[in-house]
This record gives structure tokens, C-alpha cells and sequence, in this order.
């Protein structure tokens, strides 16, 4: 299972072992406990499978419209409500989440989505998968926050950067697996078997989370109404979610558009997803050497270069939207990604740690609203043809992101290690 090669880190220190929950919790239940190591992949493959459903649509945009008898940008916009309802969920969740545990709305979230990506198998029409895709994507919506505040809540902050870019990793991995896999699927059979076996798939994982246990609670929680004032009055934690929802606009606004590129040139759509799949490839290369990074480099440091590498992937495809600017691009995407993505992930877990899950929450919804906002902004430019100025839009709004990010994290830090002001 591919999964297995994210977790190649030091083995982090845990807050206390997971016990897993056998009745009510007192002496005596202490002693049932589950390797964190097995807690981790099941949180991996969750979030593996909430990535592969988002983004099971990237290479089938010419065969869904061919088949459906609509436009491409008519099937681009499935991403983008998909994006939408991925957003727009995700405080919803963190209630849940607070109210019934973490696993249980894990479970309750991959259930749903199963069977939303489940009936898109059998769409009728552009509409009819347009609501199924929205709501697969308010349900996935749960997996990466709810895996995020699960490591947050369970390992201390010294550790949390390799698990936290395990995550990452393994979201970067469904990503590849979609683009290659439905690419696949679709040219072997048809554009509908993909989000068949991408949602029998998540059924299946939400009967193996049940090993999964709920993470003990420690330390005060504030209750949701408080929780959510902690979070917006924060200058810091405010300022990271805005940060995050620009970089889902540029990081991830383009994604879904670069099989595309490669199929208007007269690539398969099986090739073009060989070639877009290096993205997640390269992720987990740049995973392991971030990992390796996180403890002798600043955050600031790993920002700027995950900036830098996001400005060179879209001036690649200023120079070629073909095979090797695409491939390229993807590249410097994942590297992009792998430093700058983790580094802020990290950052949230750290703002306001006494409401994690809605800071958290919130910052996923600033991704992926930011997200649907760069695919709607990019759809018009590729659906007309002009993927130049899709490439130039993308460089031109990247470059002063990655100078604006930079500075904040630095100052972040500065303003963190400041000593407080003595009495006179």
C-alpha cells in the first residue's frame, strides 16, 4: 500500500497513548491501547481517499462533456461546487466533531461522501452531477481537518511537523492516484467506473475506522460559540486563513486544468494522467527532505521556498503548455506544496490552541473556497483556449503571494520569541 512509504519519519512523542474507548472511560480501560503507528494510517488513508474523490474529475472533463452532450467548462464547474461545498462545511464538521468525537464524525463524514461518489457513478445528467459532486465534497470536507485536529490533539508540538506532512503526503498521493487511476478506468472502460470504485473504496474505510480510537481530551476545550470568537478575534489566526485561502486559489486553483492542457494538445487522457500524476510523485520526495528540514530550517525559510517553487511552476507553463511545461509545473508544484502547504498546516494547529478544531475548520475552508475561486477564474481561460493567459494570470498572482507569506510567517516568529514588556 503506498501509504505505508509516507511514515518513513522518527517515530513522534505522543501527548499519552491512544486508548481506545471500551464503555465508559476509567482504571482498567487505560490498559487497551492501539499503536499510534496504526492510528496514523488509518488518519493517512482517510485523508488518501478524501483526495482521490476531490480530484477524480481532473482528467475526465473532455469524457464526461462528450458523454453528458455539454461544454468543458460546464463539467469544470462540478470541481468548482465541489470546492464550494468542500468549504463551506467545514466549521459544521468541527461541531460535530466536538459533539459526537473525532472518529465518529470521521465516519459519519467518508460515510456520506461514499455514497454521494457512489451515486455520481450513475449521473444522468451535468445537473444531476453537479448536486451529487457538491455534496460529496460537503462531506469529504471532514476527512483532512478532522485528521489535522486528531494530531494536533494527540502529539506534542516539537513532533507534529512528520505527521502532519504525512498528511499532506498522503492527500498529494490521492491526488496522483485520481489523475492516473480515472484516467485509466476512463479510457478502459468509461468515465463513470472511477467514482465507482473511488466510493465502494471509502465505504469500505469507514468500517476499518472503527479501530481507530477517539484521542483523549486534555486541557480545557471552550465550548463552539466561544471557540469561534477565540478564532476570528485572533489577528494571527485570521491572517493564516486568509493567507491559506489565496494559496488554495493559486496552489490548487490550477490543478485540474493541466490534464486538460495536455488533452487540447492531443494527448490521451490516459497519458495526460501519467503525466500529471507526477505531482503526487514528486510530493513525496519533497516530503521526506521538508521532514528532514523542519528542525534546522525557519518556518519563514521553508514558506519562501515553496513560494519560490510555486512562481517557477506557472513560468514553466508561461514558456510550454505541453508535455515537459506541464510536467515541469507539476514538479514544481509538489515542491511548493510540500514546503509551504505543511509549513502552514502547522502553523494553524499552533494560533489558538484551545480551539483547534474550528481554527482548523476554518482554514480548510479558506483553502478550498479559494480553491473553487481559482477554478472558476481558470476555467474561462482554458474552456476559451487561451492558456497562455491562464499561465500568466497564475505567475503573475503567485510571485507577490510568495513575497506576502513569506513576511508574515517571519513576522509571526519574531513577534513569537519577543519577550513581554517588564513593569516599571
Amino acid at each position: 500500500m503506498p501509504l505505508a512509504l509516507t511514515t518513513a519519519h522518527p517515530e513522534p512523542t505522543f501527548k499519552q497513548p491512544f486508548a481506545v474507548r471500551r464503555g465508559r472511560r476509567g482504571p482498567g480501560n487505560e490498559a487497551a491501547i492501539t499503536a499510534p503507528g496504526r492510528s496514523l494510517r488509518l488518519l493517512l488513508a482517510a485523508a488518501f481517499l478524501s483526495s482521490v474523490d476531490r480530484m477524480l474529475i481532473a482528467p475526465l472533463l473532455l469524457p464526461i462533456a462528450e458523454d453528458l452532450g455539454t461544454t468543458v467548462a460546464a463539467v469544470a464547474t462540478t470541481a468548482t461546487v465541489y470546492f464550494i461545498g468542500y468549504g463551506c462545511t467545514q466549521v459544521l464538521w468541527a461541531f460535530v466533531a466536538d459533539r459526537i468525537g473525532r472518529v465518529n464524525a470521521l465516519r459519519l463524514a467518508l460515510a456520506l461522501g461514499g455514497l454521494a461518489t457512489l451515486a455520481s457513478a450513475a449521473a444522468p445528467t451535468i445537473e444531476v452531477l453537479m448536486v451529487l459532486r457538491a455534496l460529496a465534497g460537503a462531506a469529504f470536507s471532514a476527512a483532512v481537518p478532522t485528521a489535522l485536529t486528531y494530531v494536533g490533539d494527540s502529539v506534542e508540538s516539537r513532533d507534529r511537523h512528520g505527521p502532519l506532512a504525512d498528511i499532506m503526503t498522503a492527500t498529494a498521493l490521492g491526488m496522483a492516484a485520481a489523475t492516473l487511476g480515472a484516467a485509466a478506468l476512463a479510457d478502459l472502460m468509461n468515465w463513470r467506473l472511477p467514482f465507482a470504485v473511488g466510493g465502494v473504496l471509502v465505504l469500505g474505510l469507514v468500517v476499518a475506522l472503527r479501530r481507530l480510537p477517539e484521542p483523549e481530551r486534555t486541557g480545557p476545550r471552550l465550548p463552539i460559540g466561544a471557540s469561534v470568537r477565540r478564532v476570528v478575534t485572533s489577528r494571527w489566526a485570521v491572517a493564516v486563513i486568509v493567507l491559506v485561502a489565496v494559496e488554495g486559489a493559486l496552489f490548487l486553483g490550477a490543478l485540474p486544468f493541466l490534464p486538460t492542457l495536455l488533452q487540447a494538445g492531443g494527448m490521451s487522457t490516459a497519458l495526460s494522467g501519467v503525466v500529471t500524476a507526477a505531482y503526487g510523485a514528486f510530493i513525496v520526495v519533497f516530503a521526506v527532505l521538508v521532514k528532514r528540514q523542519a528542525r534546522r530550517r525557519s518556518p519563514a525559510f521553508l514558506i519562501g521556498v515553496g513560494g519560490a517553487s510555486a512562481t517557477a511552476a506557472f513560468a514553466a507553463l508561461v514558456v510550454d503548455q505541453g508535455a515537459a511545461g506541464v510536467f515541469a509545473a507539476c514538479a514544481l508544484l509538489a515542491a511548493a506544496w510540500a514546503f509551504a502547504h505543511s509549513t502552514m498546516q502547522k502553523w494553524i494547529t499552533e494560533v489558538v490552541p484551545a480551539a483547534r478544531a474550528v481554527a482548523v475548520s476554518l482554514f480548510a475552508s479558506g483553502l478550498f473556497l479559494g480553491s473553487a475561486l481559482g477554478t472558476a477564474l481558470g476555467s474561462g481561460a482554458v474552456a476559451g483556449g487561451h492558456y497562455q493567459a491562464f499561465a500568466w494570470g497564475f505567475a503573475l498572482a503567485t510571485a507577490p503571494f510568495a513575497v506576502v507569506v513569506t513576511a508574515a510567517r517571519r513576522a509571526y516568529r519574531d513577534d513569537d520569541l519577543t519577550p513581554p514588556k517588564q513593569p516599571r
